[in-house]
């Protein structure tokens, strides 16, 4: 049921007269974050130039899918609710404090019954490379998916 509403979301998305385009002919750089597969992936004029593995939230602790635009970077972000840094965040959705971070990502095995409150972490070096390559204002998040079972 979740993967017919995940593809029914994606094609909402995608098809949307709200956005005109899908995010891939509208931004030059795209981040899409697979929740299913716990894969994220940059996007340059639709070239994937890297892909990677992700953490997010779980059914209790979500990642909600959709189309977002990086509002925020900080370099050395700290949580005061949580009490943890969160470097090199790239917060997507900025009220929600959603973002893309530093943090574990365990191999596929050891991740089951880990998540995140909702951000997307991301292991070094590539959330440094995914940093420095993202531009607030500039570059779109893309999440599709929900997470249900590693």
């Amino acid at each position: 049921m979740r993967l017919l509403f995940s593809v029914l979301l994606l094609t909402n998305i995608l098809s949307s007269p709200a956005l005109g385009a899908n995010p891939f002919q509208m931004y030059e750089k795209v981040i899409w974050i697979d929740q299913l597969k716990q894969v994220g992936a940059a996007y340059e004029w639709g070239r994937k130039l890297v892909d990677f593995a992700v953490l997010t939230g779980d059914d209790e602790t979500t990642t909600e899918p959709g189309v977002y635009l990086v509002r925020v970077k900080k370099a050395r972000y700290y949580s005061r609710r949580y009490q943890t840094p969160m470097p090199f965040s790239i917060f997507f959705n900025y009220d929600g404090k959603k973002a893309i971070h530093e943090g574990e990502v365990p191999p596929p095995r050891e991740k089951r019954g880990l998540a995140t409150h909702g951000c997307v972490h991301v292991q070094r070096p590539l959330i440094e490379w995914l940093y420095n390559w993202t531009e607030a204002g500039r570059t779109a998040v893309l999440i599709t998916g929900w997470r249900t079972q590693d």
